[in-house]
């Protein structure tokens, strides 16, 4: 007769296969889902509280007004970033940003590292959001030029 402690080995060894098993068929499923939409707009900061020089440790806001490529008003987002690294060269931060738009808000995180005010692109990610994006994911990238927040996202909802 078996120990218990191989009976136990069997039994967790079986619930992760299963677990697993039943993850993929989820994955497979996102990996070609038609429901991703792409969505480009551009934030021009209205108001920013971050100090000139910055220490780690530091937080500030932004809020900003969202365009759409055409111009067109399309709501207001606010970020609230936290460094994680600077000296007088380079600067990393840690942010949530949250896109206020007509249907619901989308909520992005990223770390994003800059070098003095060149511009930069970095990755961020959909963590969800409400409304019609009250289920939404994916990804996308975040462009800092200037007092412009470009956002070009691909949203799976």
């Amino acid at each position: 007769m078996p120990s218990a402690t191989f009976r136990r080995a069997v039994t967790v060894g079986a619930l992760t296969t299963a677990v697993t098993l039943s993850l993929i068929p989820q994955a497979t499923a996102d990996a070609g889902d038609e429901d991703v939409v792409r969505m480009k707009l551009a934030g021009v900061t209205k108001a920013d509280s971050r100090d000139r020089h910055i220490a780690p440790g530091d937080s500030w806001t932004t809020y900003l007004n969202l365009y759409t490529p055409k111009h067109k008003f399309a709501g207001d987002a606010s970020s609230r970033c936290t460094a994680v690294e600077a000296d007088r060269k380079r600067l990393t931060a840690l942010c949530t940003r949250v896109l206020r738009l007509k249907k619901g808000e989308i909520t992005l995180h990223d770390m994003i590292t800059r070098e003095g005010d060149k511009p930069v692109t970095a990755k961020t990610s959909i963590a969800g959001g409400t409304g019609v994006y009250n289920d939404a994911e994916g990804e996308g990238y975040i462009t800092l030029v200037g007092d412009r927040v470009l956002f070009d996202l691909y949203v799976d909802d």
